[in-house]
């Protein structure tokens, strides 16, 4: 259960444009679908990307990869 208002709306918005973007792409607009889906996927992910982020660290070689200051910057 969601108890903040704020990710309330961010999933709903989410959810909503993946919806939306997916009926576009079964209307026959499969680039304006796919671009829909993609923002609706990365609203209602938001919350869970810093866990991934952390989780893409501590893989031994793709961790050292992601903590070089070239790719953090």
């Amino acid at each position: 259960m969601v108890n903040n208002p704020t990710y309330l709306l961010l999933f709903f918005k989410g959810t909503i444009s993946f919806g939306i973007g997916f009926f576009i792409l079964i209307l026959g607009w499969p680039i304006l679908g796919m671009i829909i889906e993609a923002y609706g996927f990365i609203v209602l992910f938001s919350g869970f990307w810093p866990t991934i982020a952390v989780f893409l660290q501590k893989i031994p070689v793709l961790g050292w990869l992601i903590q070089q200051p070239y790719i953090r910057s």
